[in-house]
């Protein structure tokens, strides 16, 4: 583990190398990986007891230091390939953040209304929509994030205006009941102002800003937490970063099968469809078959299954897994430098949505799964939504994508 983490600090230093930013693509998946696999892991082995065999551990901790620094030499040393120029160069927003803010309330109502008992008490309400409501509950934390994002493009914003709509996210985020969406928002803002503000964050820059991030997620969880003391909560925040543990229970299945890509393909179909648009959709699928298998009182429940990290791909493939999560961590990184590269010369509200995407920030909020098609997809029609003109912001257009 601690020769593990070394290569993990490696691969992202060589990342800041490249960006000349503390701050840079990769902070959001660097912390999250330190804290929920290394420190409370860490935490977890010296407080209580190792929970799986060596080679679970041999195994998780090569496959994160591997497929990190997989990314981190494709991100500095591979050539980006070369994206048209943009649709059109976006003057002003004009009404459009405010058009996809309200749209995400009205998406939500719903649920406000049918669940309006439990308003002062949210994570209750996010517990009881887990099943059945992903198209309101998702598609409004989805289009809210868009109207986030749109308006920092913003040029013009008064004081009045920017402390009403951060408000109302806030308000928002805070109704949807999910701990991750609030700290969405502060991610969105570091990397807006490093890769479209072009700000070089300076080491200290970055401790005070990820300190500020740690007191969200801290608060985060203080706000939604039943927990009675201090105590209660840090039982909680660690007990949050389980999923290591429980891809060892995967690991050291001696008797499980191997489904060859079946659970994968599952989580990437089923999670896309809507349970509205198809009731008899199996609950199942992908990692819920996992949860089914090693954790029935928490599948059972129907309140949240838990997370299986690298155990789906490892429930797939076996060891060969580690060849994959490299392979496909280096695309996202090649993905990621041509993102950059396109985002550097023509800033737009389309193409950061793709770059937020790659860096692990859930825009996109629909369960498990790759949604780097969705996040396209999404980011090709914000795009042509910004070509139409409300009361004012006239674009030129030019020829190309995005």
């Amino acid at each position: 583990m601690i020769v593990s983490l070394m290569v993990l600090c490696g691969s992202y230093l060589l990342i800041v190398w490249k960006d000349r930013s503390w701050i840079n693509w990769a902070t959001p998946a660097f912390f999250f990986t330190l804290g929920g696999r290394y420190i409370f892991q860490f935490a977890y082995l010296y407080f209580i007891n190792p929970s799986g065999s060596h080679y679970a551990y041999f195994f998780s901790y090569t496959t994160y230091a591997l497929s990190f620094l997989t990314a981190a030499l494709v991100y500095t040393f591979v050539k980006p390939f070369k994206l048209r120029p943009p649709l059109h160069s976006t003057q002003d927003v004009g009404l459009w953040p405010w058009i996809l803010l309200l749209l995400g309330f009205l998406l939500y109502l719903p649920i406000l209304i049918e669940f309006r008992a439990y308003l002062g008490d949210p994570r209750r309400i996010y517990a009881l929509t887990r099943t059945g409501y992903g198209l309101w509950f998702f598609g409004s934390t989805t289009v809210t994030a868009l109207a986030f994002v749109t308006y920092l493009f913003q040029k013009h914003k008064t004081v009045c205006s920017a402390l009403s709509f951060y408000g109302i996210c806030a308000a928002l985020a805070y109704w949807h009941g999910s701990k991750g969406i609030i700290l969405t928002y502060a991610l969105i803002w570091m990397l807006y102002r490093v890769y479209v503000g072009r700000k070089t964050i300076s080491a200290f820059a970055a401790i005070v800003s990820l300190s500020g991030v740690a007191a969200l997620v801290i608060g985060s969880f203080a706000l939604f937490s039943t927990a009675g003391d201090i105590v209660d909560l840090a039982n909680s925040v660690m007990s949050y970063a389980d999923y290591v543990r429980n891809s060892m229970l995967v690991i050291d299945d001696q008797q499980g099968e191997r489904y060859y890509g079946r659970l994968t393909l599952e989580n990437e179909v089923y999670s896309r469809i809507p349970r509205a648009l198809m009731p008899d959709k199996p609950k199942d699928f992908g990692p819920f078959f996992l949860a089914k298998t090693y954790a029935p009182a928490a599948y059972r429940a129907g309140e949240g299954a838990p997370a299986f990290d690298i155990g789906l791909q490892y429930a797939d493939f076996g060891p060969i897994s580690i060849v994959f999560l490299c392979f496909f961590s280096g695309c996202t990184a090649w993905i990621m430098s041509s993102a950059l590269f396109h985002l550097r010369q023509w800033p737009s509200p389309g193409t950061f949505v793709v770059v937020l995407y790659l860096a692990g920030v859930a825009i996109i909020t629909a369960g498990s799964g790759n949604y780097l098609p969705e996040a396209i997809f999404f980011a090709g029609g914000l795009s042509l939504i910004l070509r139409v003109r409300i009361i004012r912001g006239p674009v030129s257009f030019r020829r190309g994508i995005f």
